[in-house]
């Protein structure tokens, strides 16, 4: 009794700043998900969500982040494990310090780097120079979406591979050394031993990566403002100008139907988990 007080005591405090700065401000804006107005507010059911729908900044927001996350997401939680196995046999302390640099870096630090290695007059264009080659607008369209999953693989790579790291240290190595009687390939290994293995916390990784997918707002705004390329308007961006506009009916709906679809992602998982372990337990 006196142990299960004292875990309470511990997660106390972070329940209350989880409901204090989250869930009691979620449960509050549901009173705009379904109405309209915010001084004269009139219930609309779901009216809001139908004309969200319908808008098309929403729509280019929606596709524009999808792609993102289709390409970023794969591309990360991929480089992340392979780069993890590389790491697994320790060693590179030097390496796993540096790998996590790129976290700690300001993001208007980072990205006044970045604009002398991707700017007009970046290192980029400065070596096209010497091969008579004319500058490129690296950070406008076709090249601002590629250049901005660039710039969220190098911040994220090395965050994601300590995590993974951490999870591929705890296999036993007996493992490895049965799986070597059969097979000496590093990446059957990978895939058919570890993958399996560590899949929660694989998941958990793409779970952080979506999460992080988000928060890419912050190098979009400090490079653009309020107004990126079309293939970087993104629901962050449809949310800040709608929060700008004092729109709140349709922030606070887009905001309910994007959390509602990770909600739903993240059941689904669980629930086809339980049920594989369920029928490997019969």
């Amino acid at each position: 009794m006196r142990a299960k007080r004292g875990g309470i005591s511990y997660v106390l405090p972070s329940l209350l700043g989880l409901s204090l700065f989250f869930l009691i401000p979620f449960v509050i804006s549901l009173r705009y998900v379904f109405s309209k107005g915010i001084a004269d507010m009139r219930f609309v059911g779901l009216g809001n969500f139908s004309e969200l729908l319908r808008n098309p900044a929403f729509q280019l927001a929606v596709r524009n982040t999808a792609i993102f996350m289709a390409v970023s997401v794969p591309a990360l939680t991929l480089g992340a494990l392979l780069l993890a196995m590389l790491l697994a046999d320790g060693g590179h302390k030097l390496v796993r310090g540096a790998l996590l640099a790129p976290m700690i870096v300001p993001v208007a630090s980072a990205l006044l780097g970045w604009s002398a290695v991707f700017g007009v007059n970046g290192m980029l264009n400065a070596l096209r120079g010497l091969f008579s080659g004319t500058p490129r607008e690296y950070f406008s369209d076709p090249y601002a979406r590629w250049v901005l999953i660039f710039l969220f693989l190098v911040k994220n790579l090395g965050y994601m591979t300590i995590i993974l790291g951490g999870a591929i240290a705890a296999i036993p190595k007996e493992y490895r050394e049965a799986f070597s009687l059969d097979s000496s390939s590093g990446v059957k290994y990978t895939f058919r031993v570890v993958t399996p293995i560590i899949s929660p916390v694989i998941f958990f990784v793409i779970i952080l990566s979506v999460v992080n997918c988000f928060q890419v707002f912050r190098e979009v705004y400090g490079l653009y403002g309020d107004h990126p390329p079309n293939s970087l308007y993104m629901l962050q961006n449809f949310m800040n100008n709608n929060f700008l506009k004092l729109n709140y009916n349709r922030l606070c709906a887009a905001s309910f139907l994007v959390s509602m679809t990770l909600a739903a992602f993240i059941f689904l998982y669980l629930y086809v988990r339980r049920k594989r372990e369920r029928e490997v337990g019969e």
